[in-house]
C-alpha cells in the first residue's frame, strides 16, 4: 500500500493545467467498420447501440492514461490521451457524448472512439485530457452524468456552454478508502473481487503513475467527507481486511 496517494499524475504526463479547456465540436460522422458490432467481455455480450440519440446513464466515470496511449482503439484509430475523447462500452463508434462530473457540475463534450470501461458501475473511461477538463485526475473516478450527443440535434446552448466550460483544476471533494495498490492489474481485481464478496460494493480500480511506476489503486467510496470515509474504513477493518487509507480530496 501507499501513504498519501490523493494523487496527480507526475512522470510521464503533461501538467493539467497546460491542457486546453476545449471541449471538441460534434460534427456528422460515418460509423466505424469497427467495434460496432456485439462483443464479449468476461462472458458478458454487450450490443453497441446504432445511434447516440436518447442516450442518458448515471455511473461512475473512470480515465486512462500512458499504458493505453498510443494503442489502437476499437474503431481502428489511435488512443490519444491529451485529445478529448472516452471509452464507452454501448456508444456508437465513433459518437459524442456530453459528461457532467456530479461532483462538481463541471461538464465536456467527448468524442467516444473506444470500448470499456469492463468493470460494474462504470459507464465511461475518459481520456486524461477529459479527465482533467472534469476534475476527476485526483480521484480517479468519479460520478457522473452522460448524454449522447447527435449534431444537428442537440440544444446548442448547452454545447455551448460545455465548450466553454471553466476552470476545473482545483481540488476535489471526494473522499476515498484505498484498500490496496498493486503492480499487476489482476492483482487488483483479485482484491476487488475479495472485497465484493464481502459485500463491499463501492469499489474501483483505478490506474496511476506514481515515483515512475504505473500501479493499480482498489478504492472504495466516493464519499462526501472524512467522516463518511473513516466510516468505510472500520467496515472494511471489520471485514478483516485492514482499515486502509484514507484519500484526501
Amino acid at each position: 500500500m501507499l501513504a498519501g496517494c490523493g494523487f496527480l499524475p507526475s512522470t510521464g504526463y503533461r501538467n493539467p493545467a497546460d491542457l486546453s479547456a476545449r471541449s471538441v465540436v460534434p460534427h456528422k460522422l460515418a460509423l466505424s467498420p469497427y467495434g460496432n458490432s456485439p462483443y464479449t467481455v468476461d462472458g458478458r455480450t454487450y450490443y453497441p447501440l446504432k445511434t447516440a440519440a436518447g442516450y442518458r446513464q448515471r455511473g461512475i466515470a473512470s480515465w486512462y492514461g500512458i499504458p493505453f496511449n498510443g494503442q489502437k482503439t476499437a474503431d481502428g484509430g489511435t488512443y490519444n490521451m491529451y485529445a478529448m475523447t472516452a471509452a464507452s462500452k454501448v456508444l456508437p463508434l465513433p459518437s459524442y457524448a456530453l459528461v457532467r462530473n456530479l461532483n462538481n457540475n463541471k461538464s465536456v463534450i467527448v468524442l467516444v472512439n473506444d470500448r470499456g470501461p469492463f468493470y460494474p458501475g462504470r459507464i465511461i473511461d475518459l481520456s486524461y485530457a477529459a479527465a482533467a477538463r472534469l476534475g476527476v485526475l485526483a480521484t480517479g473516478t468519479a460520478p457522473v452524468e452522460v448524454e449522447g450527443i447527435v449534431p444537428g440535434q442537440t440544444n446548442r446552448r448547452r454545447l455551448l456552454t460545455a465548450r466553454r466550460g471553466s476552470d476545473v483544476f482545483g481540488p476535489h471533494r471526494a473522499f476515498f478508502v484505498q484498500a490496496g495498490a498493486f503492480s499487476r492489474r489482476q492483482d487488483a481485481r483479485r482484491l476487488a473481487r475479495r472485497l465484493d464478496r464481502k459485500g463491499l460494493r463501492d469499489l474501483h480500480v483505478v490506474h496511476g503513475t506514481i515515483d515512475g511506476r504505473t500501479l493499480y489503486l482498489v478504492r472504495l467510496g466516493p464519499e462526501a467527507d472524512r467522516r463518511a470515509a473513516l466510516a468505510m474504513s472500520a467496515r472494511l477493518s471489520r471485514a478483516g481486511m485492514g482499515r486502509g487509507l484514507i484519500i484526501d480530496p
